[in-house]
């Protein structure tokens, strides 16, 4: 059986764009297109078409713990309406992991760091623009949605990158 993963339909409170659409709908239907998936029904409240042909693809999402392994399947699903108050949506039908990467996130002495760690105590720094663009963000939205307030000294996010595009290499 599948786990579920959900997807943020607009950018949270705290971060500069909150409530404005992520528009990860269109940008993981489009990067499943481009794999050869074939279409499947999405609700139009939920899909804009317009949308889907100006945005780029999300190839990847990123998140906390380590519960993630290659071959794992995913339903990808959004709220309906307010996140964890309301139904979910299936968004797509399941889909494959097919890499995972661990990585570290910092934000030290106003320097955005983004590294997988490779061995005790040896990383290795990934491009966030890179990173930021395979998770269908902006660079500075990604740094603003891991990042935490402007005002804090230090912050580290540990996690994983989980993606389903055999293309992505890091």
């Amino acid at each position: 059986m599948p786990k579920v993963l959900t997807f943020s339909r607009t950018f949270p409170a705290y971060h500069p764009k909150a409530g404005q659409p992520t528009n990860f709908v269109e940008k993981i239907t489009k990067n499943l297109h481009h794999l050869g998936t074939p279409p499947w029904d999405i609700p139009d409240e939920i899909f804009t078409t317009e949308i889907y042909y100006i945005v780029d693809s999300k190839r990847h999402t990123i998140r906390s713990g380590n519960r993630w392994k290659v071959g794992d399947k995913f339903s990808p699903r959004v709220w309906s309406g307010k996140p964890y108050q309301s139904k979910q949506i299936i968004i797509a039908p399941d889909i494959e992991v097919k890499k995972v990467w661990p990585v570290e996130i910092e934000f030290f002495g106003g320097s955005f760091y983004v590294q997988l760690p490779v061995k005790k105590n040896h990383w290795t720094l990934l491009s966030a623009g890179d990173v930021a663009k395979n998770d269908g963000l902006e660079v500075h939205d990604f740094i603003d949605w891991f990042k935490v307030h402007p005002k804090s000294k230090a912050f580290n996010f540990k996690g994983q990158v989980i993606c389903w595009d055999e293309s992505v290499i890091y």
